[in-house]
């Protein structure tokens, strides 16, 4: 065979085997970049569901911490103000004679909750605190703590971290413990449903 005629057959086969190689390894590379890229937007993905449930978990026990707080407060401000008034006014009978303003300047109510120059005050939901002279058994033998603009979702807390210290106990216009029995669940649970936020009257004697 000459040599010109070899010499063509191996150019030949040497420009195909590289021309196929060529074909082959950029195909495969392209599979392969594909694989890598499905891969990594699979891997991204997965991690922003993780960091999405994580936040969640996070904000969920950070607003049950806050709520579990201010709840917490709530009731402390209820109770020391009812322990006050019982002290300087159901031990010398004097309940009768009781306003917002005398128990605002007597300290019944902590000054913290004072609105500055007046005598009026105000709970850390931003609702009115007031003190109402009230009958129970016998006149003005009793006071009502109001303590106004609740959020639904702390109404029931409160009432009933209160029962143990009140006598009778209103949420708005519903009644949800009657004269020195326990709380009604049912009225209580619909009592502090019905409205976003609600006014709730404590209603305490001389000593519980």
């Amino acid at each position: 065979m000459p040599s010109k005629h070899i010499h063509s057959v191996r150019s030949f086969r040497h420009s195909h085997c590289h021309s196929h190689c060529h074909s082959h390894c950029r195909s495969h590379f392209h599979s392969r970049l594909f694989r890598q890229r499905g891969v990594s937007i699979i891997s991204v993905l997965l991690g922003l569901v993780i960091a999405a449930a994580v936040t969640a978990v996070v904000y969920n026990q950070y607003t049950d911490s806050t709520r579990k707080a201010r709840i917490e407060a709530g009731q402390a401000e209820i109770s020391t103000m009812i322990a006050g008034a019982q002290k300087l006014y159901g031990n010398a009978n004097q309940y009768g004679a009781v306003t917002t303003a005398i128990a605002v300047q007597s300290g019944v109510v902590p000054a913290r909750l004072r609105i500055s120059g007046t005598n009026t005050a105000q709970n850390r939901y931003n609702g009115a605190v007031t003190f109402t002279p009230a009958t129970i058994t016998s006149a003005n033998d009793s006071l009502v703590v109001g303590y106004g603009n609740v959020q639904r979702e702390d109404c029931q807390d409160l009432v009933l971290g209160s029962n143990e210290i009140t006598r009778r106990i209103a949420v708005g216009a519903t009644v949800v413990k009657a004269a020195d029995v326990p709380v009604d669940i049912a009225a209580l649970a619909n009592a502090c449903d019905a409205n976003p936020v609600s006014d709730i009257n404590f209603t305490f004697g001389r000593g519980q």
